[in-house]
C-alpha cells in the first residue's frame, strides 16, 4: 500500500496546501493530513486562532478534500509524521510512505540524521520517500504549486481584502464565510489587548 503523509500548520489553509493534497491523493492509496490546531500569534500580525481553523476545517475544507484523505488534528504536524513512521517501523510495515512538503521544509524538517535515528529500517529499504526530493520543481511554490504566501493571505484578512484572499484559496467552498470567520480574530485580539491593559491598571 502507498501512503502519503502531509504535515501542515495551514494558518490558514490555502491553494498551495490544497495542491499538495491533490497530488498526494493521486499518487497514493491513502493520505494522512496532519493539521496543527494551535494558535498562530505573532507581534504586529493578525492572529489565527486554532479554534477558528478547526471551525473552517470541519465546515468547509473537509468537504473539498479527496475521498482518500484522512485529517488528523492536533500536535506538531512534523512530529506526527515522525511518530507515524516510527510506529510503522515498529510493526515491520511493508507499506511505502511518501512525505509531502516543499523542498525547503523537507530539508529543514527531515535531515538524514533524523531519518536514520527514527525510521532507519524503512528508510534504508526505500519505503520512506520525500516527494520534494524526487521532483523539487513540482513542489516549489510558484513552479509546481500555486504561488500563494500565507503571509500575504493573513495580510489580506487583516486589511479586509477579500479579493486577494479569494485568489489564494482553493475552489469549492464559501470563501466569504471563511474570510468572516478568520476576520473575527481582529475583534477578539483587540478585546484581549484591552482586557490585559485594563487588568494592569487596576
Amino acid at each position: 500500500m502507498k501512503i502519503g503523509l502531509i504535515p501542515v500548520s495551514a494558518k490558514p489553509y490555502h491553494a498551495g496546501h490544497h495542491a499538495l493534497v491533490e497530488i498526494a491523493a493521486r499518487e497514493n492509496d491513502s493520505v494522512i493530513l496532519f493539521v496543527s490546531t494551535s494558535d498562530r500569534t505573532r507581534k504586529n500580525e493578525l492572529p489565527i486562532y486554532g479554534s477558528d481553523m478547526i471551525n473552517v476545517w470541519k465546515n468547509h475544507i473537509e468537504k473539498i478534500l479527496p475521498g482518500n484523505v484522512d485529517v488528523q488534528y492536533g500536535g506538531s504536524p512534523v512530529r506526527k509524521v515522525y511518530e507515524a513512521l516510527g510506529d510503522a517501523e515498529k510493526v515491520g510495515s511493508k507499506d511505502t510512505f511518501t512525505v509531502y512538503s516543499d523542498p525547503t521544509d523537507t530539508a529543514r524538517n527531515y535531515p538524514e540524521s533524523s531519518r536514520v535515528k527514527n525510521f532507519a529500517d524503512l528508510y534504508t529499504a526505500g519505503q520512506v520517500l520525500f516527494a520534494a526530493e524526487k521532483n523539487p520543481g513540482m513542489f516549489t511554490r510558484g513552479k509546481g504549486t500555486p504561488d500563494v504566501s500565507g503571509t500575504k493571505i493573513r495580510a489580506a484578512i487583516e486589511s479586509g481584502d477579500i479579493k486577494t484572499f479569494t485568489a489564494g484559496m482553493p475552489t469549492g467552498f464559501d470563501h466569504r464565510a471563511v474570510f468572516d470567520i478568520l476576520s473575527s480574530a481582529k475583534n477578539e485580539s483587540l478585546i484581549r489587548e484591552y482586557l490585559c491593559y485594563a487588568l494592569k491598571t487596576i
